[in-house]
């Protein structure tokens, strides 16, 4: 980054520089200035900043959190520092605790250590209290259960309101900095999967803090919600934030398309034997497909020769990316066709040729190891038994075997008595119904999804079917109240709008021929 922009950090917090070479008794903060509102936490799909870590990464930095003070980026992006100062000028009853907390639970790995509080930061919730979720908290929060109490009187005691407000100039010149080539990256992605807009319901988040040590891109998957977190670096990590992205995008087709890869798993053998392959890659082998085949999309954004993408390809396949030849080789059959990439994907699943990759994989001579990297493993993204039971029985109808779909639709029943979840598994028995050709039965499905009510898209889609079936036997009248319902309900999709509209048209110039 050029040092114009440099500057533009120094210059964002004057006060801070005031205040930290003044005594310890000058408490008082000066005004804030006007500034515009950040957007709040829960923003869908945004790269911003956030009050809860900037306060868990201060609170560590007065805790004895040193990790990359001396980087030259320290030098560069001066707000570490200066938060870092103003803070050991102050009086703050509660920083022996805090202190002694830090030292408790430091972690022998830096990123580790630094990683524990952003997974805290990123699931607590917000100022002034921090409180943390009731039930079961990622692994690596669960031993800071009472930071939340410190952090709360710390935030407090220290003012770091005031201070999170006097920064904000400087996030805002480190936000354009890098927002440009991050957002573009993502369109690029995007572009490539023609994914228009990613998964109704998920969250793709990039935060970006300036109090961690520089060179950090870690990776967070809780249930719906993606995060990534950058601090400070060299240059924009476009490609490791694209690659947590194209993670987010994939992360769902390997639950909906299990069955298909568990096919694939003799293979898993292999990726084994790679001394350098992380062992969460080792340990879960849809873990290790999406990366593959995240590796082989990069083969083809690389914007490189074929040489260079070739080598590219070689170097994933001796860290012990196994199938990422085999997917690089699919892609441009994918790129020639015109589905989306989420509709490509089973086939490309499927096309693995098992003894092929095992007579290529025998020539591989796998690396002892791999130069440290800054981006963390990110964990296999979590569903709730019944949610991946549900995807896998979705996956297995898309693909046409309905009787892998039943079966894991009727399990759905054993697993849970939530009737919604109980809804979608009864559309799902209803659609087989209908490929089955089987009336009577899919008619008593629906309306049992149409009773469970499991949200408005399927129940829309469900009194489409409905009025089809009741068209289809002759009951015009029948029919178009069911298309009328459809179109009644808030929330119904423009797909199934458009499908209630047309068959209510038929149901009346059927209705007319019946008179």
């Amino acid at each position: 980054m050029g040092v114009a922009n440099a500057e533009s950090f120094v210059t964002g917090l004057p006060e801070l520089q005031q205040e930290a070479q003044s005594s310890q008794t000058a408490q008082q903060a000066s005004p804030t200035p006007e500034r515009p509102a950040l957007a709040p936490r829960n923003t869908e799909n945004e790269f911003s900043v956030s009050l809860t870590m900037f306060a868990t990464l201060a609170a560590i930095n007065a805790g004895g959190y040193d990790t990359g003070i001396d980087s030259p980026l320290n030098q560069r992006y001066r707000v570490r520092q200066q938060i870092r100062d103003l803070l050991a000028s102050r009086n703050i009853p509660c920083l022996a605790e805090l202190k002694a907390f830090y030292a408790e639970h430091k972690k022998a790995s830096p990123a580790a250590d630094l990683g524990q509080y952003l997974s805290f930061a990123l699931v607590a919730g917000d100022a002034p209290k921090f409180d943390l979720p009731s039930g079961p908290l990622p692994p690596d929060v669960e031993p800071l259960r009472g930071f939340s109490d410190i952090l709360a009187r710390f935030f407090k005691q220290a003012n770091l309101e005031d201070l999170w407000n006097r920064s904000q100039p400087a996030y805002a010149a480190a936000m354009a900095e890098y927002q440009d080539p991050v957002i573009n990256s993502l369109f690029e992605a995007n572009g490539y999967l023609r994914n228009p807009s990613g998964y109704l319901g998920r969250r793709f988040q990039i935060y970006l803090d300036l109090l961690g040590a520089p060179d950090q891109v870690q990776v967070r998957s809780y249930r719906d919600d993606y995060f990534v977190v950058i601090t400070p670096t060299s240059t924009p990590m476009v490609d490791e934030i694209r690659d947590a992205y194209l993670a987010y995008l994939l992360d769902p087709l390997t639950f909906k398309y299990s069955e298909a890869i568990k096919q694939k798993k003799a293979l898993q053998k292999y990726a084994e034997e790679a001394p350098a392959l992380d062992l969460a890659y080792k340990d879960d082998f849809s873990l290790l497909v999406n990366k593959c085949l995240i590796k082989a999309i990069d083969s083809r954004l690389m914007h490189q020769n074929a040489s260079q993408r070739e080598a590219f390809i070689n170097e994933a396949m001796r860290e012990g990316f196994i199938l990422t030849a085999a997917f690089a080789e699919q892609l441009p059959n994918y790129e020639k066709q015109p589905d989306a990439f989420s509709i490509y994907y089973p086939e490309m699943i499927t096309a693995v040729d098992v003894r092929k990759e095992e007579k290529r994989l025998k020539n591989i001579e796998f690396v002892q190891s791999v130069p440290a990297k800054v981006i963390s493993t990110p964990a296999k993204m979590q569903f709730e038994p019944v949610e991946a039971t549900l995807e896998s029985a979705e996956g297995s109808y898309e693909q046409g075997d309905y009787e892998n779909a039943r079966r894991a639709f009727k399990h759905v029943f054993e697993q849970t008595t939530d009737k919604s979840m109980q809804g979608r598994a009864y559309y799902g028995l209803a659609r087989i119904a209908v490929r089955e050709n089987k009336k009577d039965e899919a008619v008593a499905l629906f309306q049992r999804t149409v009773e469970f009510n499991p949200d408005p898209a399927i129940t829309a889609w469900s009194h489409v079917y409905l009025g089809r079936l009741a068209l289809a036997a002759g009951n015009a009248d029948t029919a178009t109240d069911q298309f009328k319902a459809a179109l009644a309900i808030e929330g119904a999709s423009a797909m199934a709008r458009d499908a209630a509209e047309k068959g209510l048209q038929n149901s009346s110039s059927s209705g007319d021929k019946q008179q």
